[in-house]
């Protein structure tokens, strides 16, 4: 009886902890994240972490670097960031652009500006008549030869003020400086037949409705599951290790999907 009350009550700590952090994170988002004139910090560079943390219920775009893959040391290029909407409600983007090294740069007329060494958005940009918002900007490459990498999210937005009836994606484009070439896969051997490739499931804690997202919601019931409340079969993602019950562990990974992203 003593341990069932003290799992309880640590159960309890962490829900409440849980849905604290987790709301403050999402009104922040939606207060200070979700507005027009763009953050840094959310390219994907930092453990992963994107626009997607603070922008949800939209249609998720398709985004796309373009420019060149390869330069000489020390040399600058004009690159593209492309946010394609796939929703006639999310009618323009914003961007975050960080780079692995190197110097970042903005190019006249495109409302950005340089924050913390990345580029972001003044104010979101209009889609265009093919439903996409092209952001240009440069990068001059390190001295030193090797293979560096942009990385990139953008957002397509409803422009309603909110972070609700946005979504988010990411991307990485590498570049080769100093004749250094990007690696490449090696060569399949030819075979006699085709053969089935499996599939792999990537599982995200606490995603109950397997929308790549945790809602507090969706927490609230892991932590029934955990107390012995509901069962596990409500949603079985919490289970992780599938030994039939809920662990604190568990909920922890749960909050941290909650508060960054699934995994991709």
């Amino acid at each position: 009886m003593k341990n069932s009350a003290m799992k309880t009550r640590s159960v309890l700590r962490i829900a409440a902890h849980a849905a604290w952090v987790v709301s403050f994170s999402l009104g922040y988002a939606a207060t200070g994240f979700a507005n027009k004139t763009g953050i840094t910090g959310a390219s994907g560079k930092s453990n992963g972490f994107y626009c997607k943390g603070c922008h949800s219920g939209g249609t998720t775009p398709t985004v796309a670097f373009d420019g060149p893959t390869a330069m000489d040391p020390g040399s600058t290029a004009t690159f593209s960031f492309t946010v394609s909407s796939h929703s006639a409600s999310q009618i323009a983007a914003g961007l975050d652009v960080a780079a692995s090294d190197g110097i970042l740069g903005v190019v006249n007329a495109q409302e950005t500006r340089l924050e913390h060494s990345e580029v972001t958005h003044n104010a979101p940009k209009g889609n265009d008549d093919n439903g996409q918002a092209i952001f240009l900007f440069t990068w001059q490459a390190p001295a030193s030869p090797g293979i560096y990498t942009l990385f990139g999210a953008g957002t397509s937005v409803n422009l309603n003020d909110l972070r609700t009836g946005d979504a988010a994606a990411r991307t990485t484009y590498a570049i080769a400086v100093g004749g250094v070439s990007t690696p490449t896969p090696p060569p399949m051997e030819p075979t006699a037949t085709a053969t089935a490739t499996p599939t792999v499931t990537v599982t995200c804690i606490g995603d109950c409705g397997g929308d790549g997202e945790v809602t507090v919601d969706e927490l609230i019931t892991g932590v029934n599951i955990a107390l012995g409340a509901t069962p596990t079969s409500t949603c079985p993602v919490f289970d992780a290790n599938g030994d039939g019950e809920v662990t604190i562990d568990e909920l922890i990974k749960a909050v941290n999907n909650a508060l960054t992203a699934c995994p991709v």
